[in-house]
């Protein structure tokens, strides 16, 4: 399936659809727009989404930004969907200031994409 980058941002951003749910129940949420950031280490979803399917705590971590800020922050664990595919028991961080959700390596890792940024779309193989 191909996705297109999302234009709302400058430059255009790759973004993915995705669903979010309960851990091994029916998705709840969705179709989502998800930016694919290969450089976060792990992924992002804003706590309101996470409090309404009432996702289950983890941990609480400390994360740091892109620009060497230091936070704590709570992990949860939810189900993404993506297509036909449903990736169970990610670890994700509620993130309590943003509005954006971020797919880092720890959900990138588990998929095949090919970014086309001239044709600003995303293929998944």
């Amino acid at each position: 399936m191909d996705y297109v980058y999302l234009d709302t941002y400058y430059p255009p951003m790759p973004a993915l659809e995705i669903q979010l749910g309960y851990p091994g129940e029916t998705f709840t949420l969705g179709p989502l727009a998800a930016i694919v950031d290969s450089g976060a280490d792990g992924t992002l979803i804003p706590q309101s989404l996470i409090d309404e399917i009432g996702a289950p705590l983890v941990d609480d971590v400390r994360v740091r930004s892109p620009w060497g800020r230091w936070r704590y922050l709570q992990l949860f664990t939810v189900d993404i969907g993506l297509e036909t595919l449903r990736l169970s028991a990610i670890e994700v961080v509620g993130d309590d200031l943003g509005d954006e959700i971020i797919l880092g390596r720890n959900v990138l890792n588990r998929l095949r994409l090919l970014l086309d940024g001239p044709a600003g779309r995303i293929e998944t193989l």
